[in-house]
């Protein structure tokens, strides 16, 4: 009976063969700036509020989408990411001085501390 493993070597050989073999160009008839991807860190992004592409976890997204690569006349107005509120609630939390400013943006978003609510 033959043995079904490949010779050594050879599956190196067929995957260095795999890999040079170039890519025919895509057929599709939309450019490739609007095919472009970004990736989206919701947590993190000061435009996450009020965009219809944010995910609960990172995820890619096409560029022409996303809140941060669009026109300015189109994007809407930047405000703390939950990245930020989360950094401002326990530094709060941890008695050090905020501004009156900042402890009243956290009393209005954030008013059982640092752990956000889970949608």
């Amino acid at each position: 009976m033959r043995s079904r493993s490949p010779a050594p070597g050879r599956i190196d050989q067929v995957f260095d063969d795999f890999l040079t073999t170039r890519m025919p160009p895509s057929s599709s008839r939309v450019p490739a700036t609007f095919r472009e991807t970004t990736i989206c860190y919701a947590y993190m992004c000061s435009y996450a509020y009020g965009c219809t592409e944010r995910s609960g976890r990172p995820a890619q997204v096409l560029t022409r989408r996303c809140m941060r690569y669009l026109p300015e006349a189109l994007r809407i107005k930047p405000a703390l990411s939950d990245h930020s509120l989360d950094l401002l609630a326990k530094r709060r939390e941890s008695g050090r001085k905020l501004s009156p400013t900042t402890t009243a943006v956290l009393d209005e978003l954030r008013p059982d501390g640092p752990k956000r609510k889970r949608p």
